[in-house]
């Protein structure tokens, strides 16, 4: 099978070596925090984030250099705003055979990260990996699926996760997987605003409902494969971060309703980052995507009771 390295020891990159690791993979695991790669490799945890789990012994970890041309596949888990960055520090002027990454959200420039790889560095193959995947289910060995999507070799990525709790659906338009990755961030986003406004249950299936319906827009408008909204990565996806407090983006809606304060520049809340650059892009016409056109007034102080009435005084019309 060869050897994977993982870069980012959060919790999504430490789930996605367990599962390799536990199937005979020889995985390491990458660790910004050298104490982080220590405890990995000698006490079999980490901490931080499954104070609980003991990872498997299989899976050996990192930290500092990264010498790129020893491994055959490298999966990228650090957030999508550190990618630049990250990039340029540690893998360039180095050939990688299978780049794949792993993190939903644009760079700090509001940039694809498969547009910002294939400019910083020399790679082979090119794929993304997404879909419904909370890192706590997955390293306990509950089961999920995700599309990957991108290079010639597709089915040796999808041999890494045979046998595993990950069960794998090809697709061969990135650009259109990376996409719903970025934007059902926004709408996770909208739906914590539902639930901290206590709107019911009746209120946010049909949310999630109409965000179907942008998103598909959004799709046609960018020219991407819009019956990827079906696949893993898009309905999938936005199912699971609209109805769970464990999405980041979720609970940072909600709390922004129940606080009423704006986002901690510290954490990494990928659909406020998102949202961001969003509102630069020319290409969508939000007059035509009313909920995408709320959700950003409101994190950018607007109010949500009058926002919320806006949406629900709009003209009927037939699905």
């Amino acid at each position: 099978m060869g050897r994977c390295l993982v870069i980012g020891a959060g919790a999504w990159g430490t789930a996605i070596a367990n599962v390799l690791a536990k199937n005979k993979i020889q995985t390491y695991l990458w660790a910004r925090d050298y104490k982080v790669s220590k405890e990995i490799n000698f006490s079999h945890t980490n901490r931080k984030y499954f104070p609980k789990i003991k990872l498997n012994s299989n899976l050996k970890s990192l930290s500092g250099y990264i010498e790129a041309s020893k491994f055959n596949y490298i999966f990228y888990a650090l957030p999508a705003s550190a990618f630049e960055g990250f990039c340029e520090q540690y893998l360039q002027d180095t050939r990688i055979q299978n780049f794949i990454i792993c993190s939903k959200g644009l760079t700090e420039n509001g940039h694809y990260l498969s547009h910002q790889a294939k400019l910083l560095l020399n790679i082979k193959n090119l794929y993304f990996f997404s879909g419904p995947s909370f890192a706590d289910e997955v390293i306990q060995g509950k089961p999920t699926a995700v599309s990957i999507c991108g290079g010639k070799e597709l089915t040796k990525i999808g041999r890494l996760f045979i046998d595993s709790n990950i069960r794998i659906y090809y697709s061969n338009n990135i650009q259109t997987i990376e996409f719903l990755g970025v934007i059902k961030n926004i709408y996770a986003i909208g739906a914590g605003i539902i639930d901290g406004l206590d709107l019911g249950y009746n209120a946010r299936a049909s949310y999630i409902t109409r965000c179907i319906h942008e998103i598909k827009f959004a799709l046609r408008i960018y020219k991407y494969n819009s019956n990827q909204i079906l696949s893993m990565a898009g309905i999938g996806d936005l199912i699971l971060t609209c109805n769970s407090n464990k999405s980041r983006n979720y609970k940072f809606g909600y709390k922004f309703i129940i606080n009423r304060t704006k986002t901690n520049k510290k954490q990494t809340i990928e659909g406020y980052n998102s949202s961001v650059n969003f509102q630069k892009n020319s290409k969508l016409n939000y007059n035509q995507m009313p909920i995408l056109k709320s959700i950003i007034k409101i994190i950018n102080g607007g109010s949500a009771d009058i926002e919320i009435k806006k949406l629900l005084k709009r003209k009927f019309k037939f699905e």
